[in-house]
């Protein structure tokens, strides 16, 4: 369901000459413009103007209140409104602030190109659509999940369409492909805070996996995305789910958790890059002796990739993120007749989770999965064998992130596995000067 209401765009700036200019610029669109000379005014607008606001473009330096201050402001009364700032070359401080403050999604120099800014005006337009039509989507899929299929089919359509014309329009976009997937994946992270890093080591666990099987690039890559994005489904968690209080879920939640491989298959299987992709996610949770979900798929019914992401995952649920490590643990000690003593913590938990795995061989986990899987632990860990730590005065255009990258204030910048550009550098230095970023993982080129 699209947008019928006309989109609003409120232009503030001290100038009334520049605000005429504006106004000019967008007389013949089909959008409702609305002005305002001064900050204080902008506010006014924001707070009595009777239909959602698309877009605010502000500029930065007016009496009084700066467009930063205004547009942090006006973030906290129309959250989903986009925001453009017009500033000069020189001001690159009150940018940062921008960035910073206000969450601003473009900046543009004095004077503009007239096509530019009409260009990304329609362009983010057409994504505050998506992001309304996404919400909508996801409440309905709440209520309503046995129409998951027909709604993100809808939704997933609409992302494809907009995906071809970004990538027309915007190389950039095209070329980071892989670090907007990386970012997407960080969602999960975003709304399950316990399972901040899993699927960063699921995809790192699962590729090392692949590497030993000597698969394809190309099944290397999917799996590697795959294995980042395999909890997706989980995004419309609700809090019981999230604290996996399995005796106190209703049918519909124990539903919900079943079918939620579906849920993540079906949020990506029509961007046409990710096809094969959305396919390993379904299957991730089968089994090898066909006990699994959601579809009780067995044995050479389960793809390849599928069991390497399921091995990966039930190793890190037990030796980073604990379930049920104590007894596996206990079951370790038992049976080669340890005291718990003889290995530190994390010791004791990578041989208990070892022992879960092959304990499950055959069962739910293909042995030849588990064999391969143990040979890669044997060669290297988590991260990579180039990975050093670098100083943001040190970074260069080519590095990859190795980890995740934060502020100190643990604001989220950047997921693992991002190809950095100059843009990103600049970005960061930026954002350095007003919320420092320390321990920055990388290695030299791509792998």
């Amino acid at each position: 369901m699209t947008n019928t209401m006309p989109h609003t765009i409120l232009f503030v700036d001290d100038e009334i000459p520049i605000l005429k200019a504006l106004q000019r610029l967008f007389r013949k669109s089909k959008y409702q413009i609305l002005v305002a000379n001064s900050g204080q005014e902008g506010i006014k607008q924001l707070k009595n103007c009777s239909s959602p606001i698309s877009l605010i473009v502000s500029d930065q330096k007016m009496p009084e209140m700066s467009g930063s201050q205004f547009l942090e402001q006006a973030k906290k009364i129309s959250p989903d409104s986009f925001r453009f700032l017009l500033t000069g070359y020189s001001d690159m401080d009150a940018v940062a602030d921008a960035i910073n403050k206000g969450e601003i999604h473009r900046y543009f120099t004095k004077p503009w190109n007239d096509n530019d800014l009409k260009l990304q005006v329609q362009q983010v337009l057409k994504e505050y659509d998506l992001i309304l039509e996404n919400k909508r989507l996801t409440a309905l899929t709440q209520q309503q999940n046995h129409q998951l299929f027909k709604i993100s089919k809808i939704l997933n359509e609409k992302v494809k369409n907009a995906t071809k014309i970004l990538n027309h329009k915007n190389k950039e976009l095209e070329a980071n492909l892989f670090n907007m997937i990386n970012l997407f994946g960080s969602l999960v992270e975003i709304h399950i805070p316990h399972l901040k890093g899993h699927g960063e080591r699921v995809s790192k666990y699962a590729k090392e996996i692949a590497d030993v099987m000597q698969l394809s690039a190309k099944e290397i890559r999917n799996i590697e995305i795959a294995g980042l994005l395999h909890d997706i489904g989980k995004i419309n968690f609700t809090e019981k789910l999230i604290k996996n209080e399995t005796h106190k879920w209703s049918g519909q939640e124990k539903n919900i958790y079943l079918t939620h491989p579906e849920t993540g298959s079906t949020m990506i299987q029509f961007i046409e890059q990710l096809e094969d992709v959305a396919n390993l996610i379904l299957c991730h949770h089968e089994n090898l002796d066909g006990s699994g979900f959601p579809n009780k798929l067995n044995e050479d019914k389960i793809p390849l990739g599928s069991k390497i992401i399921a091995v990966a995952d039930g190793y890190d649920k037990i030796f980073n993120l604990k379930i049920d490590a104590d007894k596996y643990v206990q079951s370790y000690l038992k049976k080669d007749g340890y005291t718990k003593d003889a290995l530190n913590d994390g010791q004791l938990r990578q041989q208990g989770a070892i022992l879960y795995l092959k304990q499950h061989a055959f069962t739910w986990y293909d042995p030849d999965v588990v064999k391969a899987f143990l040979e890669s632990l044997k060669k290297q860990g988590v991260y990579s064998k180039n990975e050093r730590i670098v100083k943001l005065e040190e970074l260069k255009e080519g590095m990859i992130l190795t980890r995740h990258l934060y502020t100190i204030n643990k604001r989220f910048l950047l997921p693992f596995n991002t190809f950095l550009t100059e843009s990103y550098i600049d970005k960061l230095k930026a954002i350095h000067m007003n919320d420092p970023i320390e321990n920055i993982f990388c290695q030299s080129k791509k792998v």
